[in-house]
């Protein structure tokens, strides 16, 4: 029998999924840092924030130093990235639509 916190967390994963939503495809145009925010500017269409492609994070989140190295990965190598972020409560800055996950594809 699975315990209670196990099924909490996969109820709470499902919740995520339901308001967060990967980007399409793209690559990376620009990144830079100001203010306490990374930036990053890409290919990708879709933004609900007013600039197509560009999306942000704050510079002290925990992921942002792995997110930062992703995005200079994949600038410098020209790899498609995508990023996560939520639709339904853009939470807009710099134009851009605040971004919670980075993958680089192959």
């Amino acid at each position: 029998m699975k315990s209670p916190t196990f099924l909490l967390i996969g109820l709470l994963s499902i919740s995520t999924i339901a308001f967060a939503k990967w980007s399409p495809r793209g690559t990376i145009d620009s990144v830079y840092s100001h203010n306490g925010f990374h930036v990053v500017v890409t290919t990708i269409n879709d933004n609900p924030c007013g600039t197509p492609g560009k999306f942000w994070w704050p510079a002290d989140d925990p992921d942002a130093k792995d997110m930062l190295s992703l995005a200079l990965t994949a600038l410098a190598s020209q790899k498609e990235v995508a990023f996560v972020y939520n639709e339904n409560t853009p939470n807009c800055s710099w134009n851009g639509q605040l971004a919670t996950h980075l993958v680089i594809h192959k």
